[in-house]
């Protein structure tokens, strides 16, 4: 009996371990971070990006930005790629932000990705992340 219960533990912590997803972001994080900000920026120039890409790294708390809609989508995959890379979604929903500062900001981030992990995020990746088809094309060129 002491060993079925034993194993029954240890089924639920390696689970837990395993199959964990990452935390909720706190009112204060998401409000410091990037994704807080970028739909009020209303400057063509985007030259916040670069200090708020910078924070978002050294805050742990990078996202790659979404074109949404009334219903937003999310995809079984999305909590596996956002665990493997440590990035974020974020569906911006009926509210549009600023489409030039967004592709620069997730242009960045697809560059960290492939420096850090090479070509193979690219097949995991959500088609609909803003930028990323352009951003795959000129990349090729390159």
């Amino acid at each position: 009996m002491k060993l079925k219960f034993g194993i029954l533990i240890m089924f639920f912590l390696f689970s837990s371990i395993i199959f964990s997803q990452n935390r909720e972001l706190t009112d204060g994080e998401y409000n410091n971070s990037t994704a807080g900000k970028i739909t009020f920026v209303d400057s063509e120039t985007c030259e916040q990006i670069d200090e708020w890409i910078k924070a978002d790294f050294k805050n742990n708390n990078v996202y790659l930005f979404l074109n949404g809609g009334i219903a937003p989508v999310e995809y079984t995959s999305d909590k596996d790629f956002e665990n493997k890379y440590g990035i974020r979604f974020y569906d911006f929903g009926c509210v549009p932000p600023n489409e030039k500062c967004v592709i620069e900001y997730n242009s960045r981030v697809f560059d960290y990705l492939t420096e850090k992990y090479g070509r193979k995020w690219k097949r995991k990746i959500r088609d609909d992340v803003i930028g990323f088809k352009e951003w795959k094309r000129n990349s090729k060129r390159k």
